[in-house]
């Protein structure tokens, strides 16, 4: 594609959708490193 408005556009969009992607592969695993991080406090706390 040649330089210019439709092209800078389509970047714009492929680094967005990058982002989004790598946002939802690492959300989940966050997600649980939360849950993991409670259940060793409670642990604690039982103890």
């Amino acid at each position: 594609m040649p330089r210019g408005r439709m092209k800078h556009l389509q970047t714009v969009v492929a680094r967005i959708y990058h982002l989004l992607t790598k946002e939802a592969a690492y959300g989940p695993n966050l997600q649980h490193m939360d849950d993991f991080r409670a259940a060793q406090k409670l642990e604690k706390s039982i103890d």
